[in-house]
């Protein structure tokens, strides 16, 4: 083994034919530019105003490595439009890139901030630069070395010159914060070299356009023959508003008079819940005074002189920098009380004592009513007497009066019930319920109850007294107290206000129809005890109807008058009653008697629940049941014994004609002269004459009993028992449920109050407003599966789509405070700004300071700076010859330079501009040259 020969050719050989690493990071890097078949752009139309902020961007993605450091590699290309193929490639004997297009146009100079409809914040280099297609290789990790970002920027010159790329590919450095690129792009013989420098000192020379243009022409290397155009931006920033602004108390309506305690008193109102912010939903006001393609030799800007007086300025424009984390009252006062819904705390926790302990002592009653009173106690009687109209009826003292012990006093919660049941209080009707006895129904509609209506103001109530008073203690509270009204107006027969008229109806929400259902059994109670029905007093101060003459409405005697008749045709135990009115000229069939129609039981009114539940019940019955037939048999058993009571010689047939003319089928006569006039010939329908049908069973077993003398078909006193027990027994998070609905509907009509004429301005609003509506009509037809745990996020959109609406009313209310206070009716010039304002745009003023809206912020800057001088005596005074508007917080400088050379040719693109604030100075410059020259 020892004794072979080595070759040694073998074992020292290299190949030096194989790439490098950086030579294969350079390929990698030509390669990608290939596949996104950048080399092959074309030049593309010309960029409009502000068109980079406002046009869509492709981002295309890419990783390479070169040295252990991972890369990422962009595409920025903005969708502009099809590629403007008819545009020539000289411009004054020049050849042009898009590149140079874009840096030479000021159409995108000094764009505000990003709009919010685009989710990507527009990038730095199509900000300074106002470029629309360019590439950027930006390490994952920064980098910080020399050596490394020339070997980085080489490899780019590469790339871009095997490619014959005529974009611009830049190379982050630095932080990434720090926002540093340097670039390079070729076309033809001109390279021009992007370069940005950062401070966070500011020379004092570069503090003005003189010290700028100094160091723009030390860093070109020509003489053009044109002079350098200058664009000039000057933005002035307010952030103080002394006045004009629409922010109200954060109490609510809490009233804060002098010597009087803001917890001890309220106000309430159909407002009782502030549309609004906790604080300016405009957090900044910038003012942009702009001088756009201004020949360096025309002006002077120096530390002594400055022709830029903003007063002056052709162009003003405004930006609007909104607070986008403020408390919106209603939505916090909605969610707080949403977060109630799965609370099993029953009201009689805090009040168990609610029916046994009496709420109002006998001390100030009449003796004389002790001594008149029957001895047959009445069931009010033995309750204790409750209810605020009580005070009012009764002649009793409000001092007499014991209010339910809780967190709300006993002055606020009488203003409360006062304002929920207007009647109660004789000396105030500006509270009274106003909304229409009927409506149009709509199948969009909100399943809640009528516009101020009851149950919109409880609801309402309830919100504000939880997010007010004491959360759940002061929800139990105003409950208990309402609750009590509830049973002494029933006890006592005094109408409920607020509620419509009517059966209840399954279109409203349920906390409606029980109020319905309580209305109802008090009319029928009246009547059974021979009162006036509520169609027919004067004493209900919400019914539109009080204005009709009395003398129109009377009572049928019919009943009255039958009482004391004697029929000879019937014996005087079958004698006819109940009768209301002969049925037109109809005859009994056996029988030459006229068919009389009976006065049959109300109808039986129920609420939607307890229609379910005997649908229910009848499913679970099965079809053969004997109680299902009674239950549905009941009424129809009533209005046949009191058909037998009125016409004693009727039978089956002669009920069938009248209750259900389908069923009898007339026979057809050809001759004319044996017509029947009197509808008497005819057979029953074929359902009618199964054997042992519903119909016929209960016509055997019907007796003849007047509808008077008949067992109540509905009990008023049970079912108002039962309303008022489901009322009691109700747990908190069930009341929260039962009034999500109306209360959501409240406040959504309380928004559109508020926006008044601010609607023309909002953005969308009525797509927002019909949106809102949908989903607040879907909700308050399913909101029991709303409220389950595993669907609470349906509720909380519906609550956000609230939340912004709050927050455009409140900054269209602001705005509209501060830049057009002293005006009752918008112009649509006005409007126009406005609603650009809302959009998050940047708005430009019409004729500059000479606008309305420029007279109003020159004067809020004014106030602004009198306050801070009340503020700060020692406060310096501008030099500038405008004394109304401060120091400008920024300056922007744009320079530029293009064609003829002095000596020579043509000379490529100069670009550079500085941005200058008070903390930060940045310098973003694109210098040209020829490389033939070098």
């Amino acid at each position: 083994m020892c004794t072979q020969e080595i070759d040694d050719s073998d074992f020292f050989h290299q190949d030096f034919s194989t790439a490098s690493e950086w030579e294969n990071f350079s390929a990698q890097l030509e390669q990608v530019l290939h596949e996104w078949k950048i080399p092959s752009s074309k030049l593309e139309k010309d960029l409009e105003t502000n068109q980079l902020l406002l046009c869509n961007w492709k981002i295309l993605k890419d990783n390479i490595t070169f040295s252990n450091t991972d890369f990422e590699i962009l595409h920025y290309k903005a969708n502009i439009g099809q590629s403007n193929n008819d545009l020539s490639k000289h411009i004054n004997g020049t050849l042009i890139c898009q590149c140079f297009l874009d840096l030479m146009s000021s159409k995108n100079d000094f764009l505000p901030g990003d709009v919010k409809k685009n989710p990507e914040p527009l990038h730095p280099i199509a900000r300074w630069y106002g470029l629309r297609n360019f590439v950027i290789l930006r390490p994952v990790k920064s980098i910080q070395n020399e050596s490394q970002i020339r070997i980085l920027l080489s490899s780019l010159h590469i790339a871009l010159a095997d490619s014959a790329c005529e974009v611009p590919i830049f190379l982050q450095i630095l932080r990434k914060e720090q926002n540093v690129f340097l670039g390079v792009c070729e076309h033809g013989s001109t390279r021009t070299s992007f370069d940005i420098i950062h401070s966070s000192t500011i020379p004092q020379t570069c503090r003005y356009l003189s010290g700028i243009i100094d160091m723009f022409k030390g860093k070109v290397l020509y003489d053009y023959l044109q002079p350098v155009t200058v664009g000039v931006r000057l933005s002035y920033s307010l952030r103080k508003f002394s006045s004009n602004s629409d922010i109200e108390d954060k109490r609510f309506c809490l009233n804060e008079q002098p010597g009087n305690e803001p917890e001890d008193e309220i106000t309430v109102s159909p407002k009782v819940i502030l549309c609004g912010t906790s604080v300016d939903p405009i957090s900044e006001i910038v003012l942009n005074c702009t001088w756009m393609n201004v020949a360096e030799n025309c002006v002077i800007d120096s530390q002594s002189y400055s022709d830029f007086d903003p007063l002056l300025a052709p162009q003003w424009s405004l930006n609007i920098n909104y607070d986008y984390s403020p408390v919106c009252y209603t939505t916090e006062c909605i969610s707080e009380y949403l977060n109630l819904a799965s609370s099993r705390v029953s009201i009689t926790e805090y009040y168990h004592n609610l029916i046994d302990e009496p709420a109002i002592s006998t001390s100030g009653l009449n003796p004389l009513d002790r001594i008149t009173e029957s001895r047959v106690l009445k069931f009010s009687s033995v309750l204790p007497i409750r209810g605020i109209v009580s005070a009012e009826r009764m002649s009793v003292s409000k001092e007499e009066v014991k209010r339910l012990e809780g967190p709300i006093n006993e002055n606020n919660i009488m203003k409360m019930l006062y304002y929920l049941f207007p009647d109660a209080h004789l000396e105030e009707t500006a509270n009274t319920y106003t909304f229409p006895d009927s409506e149009i129904f709509d199948p969009l509609k909100i399943k809640s109850a009528p516009k101020d209506s009851l149950v919109h103001r409880l609801s309402v109530l309830l919100a504000f007294v939880n997010a007010n008073f004491g959360g759940k203690t002061a929800i139990a509270q105003l409950w208990a107290e309402f609750v009590q009204e509830m049973r002494y107006r029933v006890e006592n027969s005094i109408r409920i206000p607020g509620v419509q008229p009517g059966f209840p109806d399954f279109r409203t929400c349920l906390f409606h129809q029980k109020l319905q259902m309580l209305n109802i059994c008090i009319e029928r109670r009246l009547i059974r005890e021979g009162r006036l029905p509520f169609t027919m007093t004067t004493s209900s101060l919400d019914s539109k109807d009080t204005q009709n003459d009395s003398e129109e409405e009377f009572f049928d005697c019919h009943e009255a008058d039958d009482e004391f008749k004697t029929d000879n045709k019937h014996s005087a135990w079958n004698q006819p009653t109940g009768r209301l009115s002969k049925l037109g000229n109809m005859l009994l069939v056996n029988s030459n008697e006229p068919l009389y129609i009976p006065i049959t039981q109300e109808p039986v009114p129920k609420t939607e629940d307890q229609t379910e539940d005997d649908a229910e019940i009848l499913l679970k019955l099965g079809p053969g049941s004997e109680l299902r037939a009674q239950m549905m048999s009941a009424s129809l058993l009533s209005d046949m014994e009191s058909f037998k009571a009125a016409n004693p010689a009727g039978r089956l047939e002669d009920f069938i004609r009248w209750y259900s003319p389908r069923d009898w089928i007339e026979d057809e006569h050809s001759d004319e002269l044996e017509q029947d006039t009197f509808g008497r010939k005819g057979t029953l329908s074929s359902r009618m004459l199964i054997p042992g049908n519903m119909w016929q069973a209960t016509w055997e077993q019907a007796k003849p009993v007047p509808a008077r003398r008949q067992r109540r078909l509905f009990d008023d006193t049970k079912e108002s028992e039962k309303v008022l027990h489901f009322f009691e027994m109700m747990s908190i998070g069930s009341l929260v449920q039962l009034t999500t609905a109306p209360l959501f509907h409240a406040v959504i009509e309380n928004f559109e109050c508020e926006a008044g004429e601010l609607v023309d301005i909002i953005p969308d609003w009525n797509t927002m407003h019909k949106k809102i509506i949908q989903n607040c009509c879907k909700f308050s037809r399913d909101e029991m599966n709303y409220f389950k745990e595993s669907c609470t996020g349906k509720w909380t959109l519906l609550l956000n789509e609230i939340l912004n609406i709050e927050y455009l009313i409140s900054q269209a209310k602001s705005l509209r405070m501060k830049l057009v206070p002293n005006i009752s009716q918008l112009q649509n010039e006005h409007k126009a700004v406005l609603t650009s304002l809302l959009k998050h745009d940047e708005t430009e003023l019409v004729h500059g300071a000479k606008n309305d809206i420029s007279v109003n912020i020159l004067k809020l800057f004014t106030e602004a700076k009198k306050l801070q001088s009340e503020q700060n005596i020692e406060v310096k005074t501008s030099n500038e010859k405008s004394s109304d508007l401060p120091c400008p917080f920024e300056k922007q400088f744009t320079l530029r330079a293009c064609g003829k050379l002095v000596q020579r040719g043509m000379g490529g693109p100069q670009f550079l501009r500085a941005i200058v604030k008070n903390d930060d100075f940045r310098i973003c410059g694109a210098f040209s040259q020829d490389t033939t020259l070098l």
